[in-house]
């Protein structure tokens, strides 16, 4: 009776043995302690087939205590029956249970790859769309810029350079902002930044040499009638005049610009929408 008891508690320790080891390889993966979720298989392991055996070795260490060899099991004996779990069981569970282990934490390290991969892609895109809107915005700047430029009448009498195509900095503006505006509408963020930076050097050595130059280099009779028209756009568009001055301010302005500088057709719209409100207000009054 005792013998089928002890065969038990050792049959019960395996299992408890078993899911020990199972436990604290998984704990060792799970922390990525390889090299200890190997000992502690190992480990378990050699404990159980020991453990297993714990019943054979006392036999043997009782014989061997008693001063003679360790009894055999005589050869017309009933064999034992397998009352209970045997060894393969508590073997089979720390191998599937370290196996399983193993195999879950390369599925979630696998997830966790492709996690990482994705947020490093949405990183970068991110990232690659907060550079193209800096350079967007450096783009836009030297639009307004040239826009700016385009709708003040005064702006154009100033610096009639910066739009004379036959000056090589207006024209290599020109040739830039086309460039620029290609760039904006392929797929090349490299190639885009390069075309803005290119235009952005090409708009201030243009602005630059127009500001210098002013009107210097044309005849003195056309900076002369540059400077009338000037003065009569001022008056023109100022809105304390009355109506027939202002008209009159504006038709001598055209008529004196007329063979000498060709303004922008945005500077004209610009001239109109500002008087022609003030004229009818005037009219109506």
């Amino acid at each position: 009776m005792m013998s089928e008891w002890a065969d038990w508690a050792t049959k019960l320790a395996s299992m408890l043995l078993g899911f020990a080891t199972v436990l604290g390889v998984v704990a060792a993966v799970m922390r990525r302690e390889f090299g200890q979720a190997v000992a502690r298989l190992i480990t378990g392991m050699v404990a159980l087939v020991v453990l297993s055996n714990f019943g054979s070795l006392r036999d043997w260490f009782e014989g061997a205590l008693g001063g003679g060899h360790p009894s055999k099991p005589a050869a017309d004996s009933p064999a034992k029956g397998d009352d209970g779990p045997s060894l393969w069981l508590p073997l089979a569970l720390v191998a599937g249970g370290a196996a399983l282990s193993f195999g879950g934490y390369g599925l979630w390290a696998r997830i966790q790859r492709r996690r990482a991969r994705k947020a490093a892609q949405r990183t970068a895109a991110a990232a690659a769309q907060e550079r193209r809107r800096a350079i967007e915005a450096e783009h836009d700047e030297v639009l307004d810029a040239y826009a700016a430029y385009l709708c003040d009448v005064l702006a154009v009498l100033d610096r009639p350079a910066l739009d004379d195509v036959t000056v090589p900095q207006t024209a290599a503006l020109l040739h830039a902002l086309d460039a620029a505006a290609d760039a904006r509408r392929g797929d090349d963020p490299g190639a885009y930044r390069q075309a803005v930076s290119a235009l952005k050097t090409a708009w201030r050595a243009a602005d630059e040499h127009a500001r210098k130059t002013g009107a210097r280099d044309l005849p003195a009779q056309e900076r002369s009638a540059i400077a009338k028209a000037r003065r009569l756009f001022e008056k023109a568009l100022d809105g304390r005049g009355s109506q027939h001055e202002r008209q009159a301010a504006h038709a001598k302005a055209r008529a004196l610009l007329d063979g000498v500088l060709t303004l922008p057709r945005q500077a004209v719209a610009a001239v109109e929408h500002h008087t022609r409100p003030a004229l009818s207000k005037d009219a109506t009054a």
